[in-house]
Order: C-alpha cells, then structure tokens, then sequence
C-alpha cells in the first residue's frame, strides 16, 4: 500500500501471482501499468473490491490483462464483507441468505427496481457478535427488475455509489503520479495518537489534515509523526513538492452522518 508503484510492479512481475485481489483503486493503477506494459503478470483471477466499480471499469481490467484472466468484482461494506458477489453480467448478486438489502429513496421508502435508490439499507444476518440491522450505507443502488441472465437466483444490484478515488499530483519528471487513498489511510492507522483523521486535497499540491487526537496524546508529537510520514510518502512516490496543512478544525462529518477520510481535489 506505501510501496512506490514502480517497485509494486517490479515485486509483482518477480513473484506471479494467480490471483490478484484489491483495492479498486489500486487494481486501476496497476492495469495502467498493464496497458504500459510495465507489468507482464498473467493472473488467473483479478477481483477488485471495497471501492465503486463501472461496467467501463470491468471491461478496461478484463481487456488490459487479456482472455486468460477472469474479473470477477465484489460489493461489500466493512459492516458486511459478503454482501455480494458479480457475475458475467456485470451485475452483483446478493448473498440473501447472510444479508437483506433494501435500496430505498431519501424518506427511506423502497425505491422500484429498475431505479437508482437514494440510498440502500443493509441488514447482517450472520454476525452474531455485532448485528447490523437496517444500516444505511449511503450508496445509491439499482435493483434488477428482471431474472438475471447468469441463470443466479439471488438478487441482482447495480451501483452507483461511493468511490474512493486515487489522488494525482505533480511528479518530479513532470508527469502525474497517482497515489491511492489507501496508501494514505494507513499512514495514519499506523501513527501512535490518531483517533480519527481526514486529509483533504485542496490544490493539485497541498493537502489539509485534520485529526482527532486519542486521550492522552500530546499533539505537536503527533503532529511531526504525520509530516514526517508524508513527506517519506512523498519522496517515496517521487512528487515535485507536497504542501501540508495542519488544520485547526477536527475531522468533519458528511450530511449521512460519516466522516470521509480521504478527499480528493474538486
């Protein structure tokens, strides 16, 4: 995830791999590099997940790493890891018997199949620990209104929803470099003192970070543990500068209530 892409590359055409699997994002960087040639693995299996798929997306995997390789991508939330699973046309079906989803519009009444939902209710069946019954995960999505054409019986989605998307900046040589969110996210998971972060991509150069700081924590300490690894981050990945904002606000909450950790630029 911090690893610079052209070394990722380089790991990947050493090791093989049969199967890939990842995040959105990070799979579309690395079938850029496939269609650059840099990278000459032949996967069996390529399955992106956790971030918003298209149908263009599918289809760019799928021609970049040729017939040979199978995209099969996966639907699913932090709150129901096996919500679904796509088929070969492109749609997801739900695992119905673990989860119920329940796309609905913004008064949370049932949206018609055939139409994008404001948003879509989720209910866990299995996860006896920690049940989640009606969670709203603020995903827009469409309900087959017609028997799918895979021949699965299961309920059959489309989305439209939330997208992680990668940030891009200025690289040293003058070109783009792409760096996905989760490369970012994770600097943070690791830093001691970090309750709750949001880094925010406010020109084509500069990010603003925003913290919620654990009990206890003393907070410039924190504060140079962040800058510190955002500039290795940034050095790393070869960009030509990197301005960094430490803001005053604490991370702020979208209208549904959640907090967006990584905002790319406008």
């Amino acid at each position: 995830m911090h690893t610079p892409l052209p070394e990722l590359v380089a790991q990947l055409n050493a090791y093989r791999p049969a199967v890939i699997i990842g995040y959105t994002s990070t799979i579309m960087l690395l079938t850029a590099e496939r269609e650059a040639g840099r990278l000459t693995i032949d996967p069996v299996l390529v399955q992106p997940a956790g971030e918003t798929m298209t149908t263009a997306d599918t289809d760019r995997i799928a021609a970049a790493f040729g017939d040979r390789t199978v995209v099969r991508t996966v639907y699913g939330a932090t709150e129901c890891t096996y919500l679904s699973y796509s088929c070969a046309e492109c749609w997801y079906h739900v695992n119905s018997d673990w989860a119920v989803v329940e796309p609905v519009d913004a008064d949370y009444r049932p949206t018609p199949p055939g139409q994008f939902s404001h948003t879509v209710l989720v209910t866990n069946l299995a996860n006896r620990v920690q049940p989640f019954l009606r969670y709203d995960l603020e995903d827009s999505v469409l309900l087959n209104p017609d028997p799918c054409r895979c021949g699965s019986p299961l309920p059959a989605i489309r989305v439209q929803g939330r997208a992680g998307d990668i940030l891009t900046f200025p690289g040293i040589s003058g070109d783009e470099v792409r760096i996905s969110p989760l490369a970012l996210s994770t600097l943070f998971d690791r830093t001691p003192g970090v309750e709750l972060f949001q880094i925010e991509q406010t020109a084509s150069s500069a990010l603003r970070v925003r913290l919620r700081l654990a009990e206890g924590a003393e907070p410039d300490l924190v504060w140079q543990s962040v800058e510190r690894e955002l500039k290795v981050l940034s050095a790393d990945n070869k960009l030509a500068r990197l301005t960094i904002e430490r803001a005053q606000e604490t991370p702020e909450q979208s209208p549904g209530g959640k907090f967006r950790t990584v905002i790319p630029l406008a």
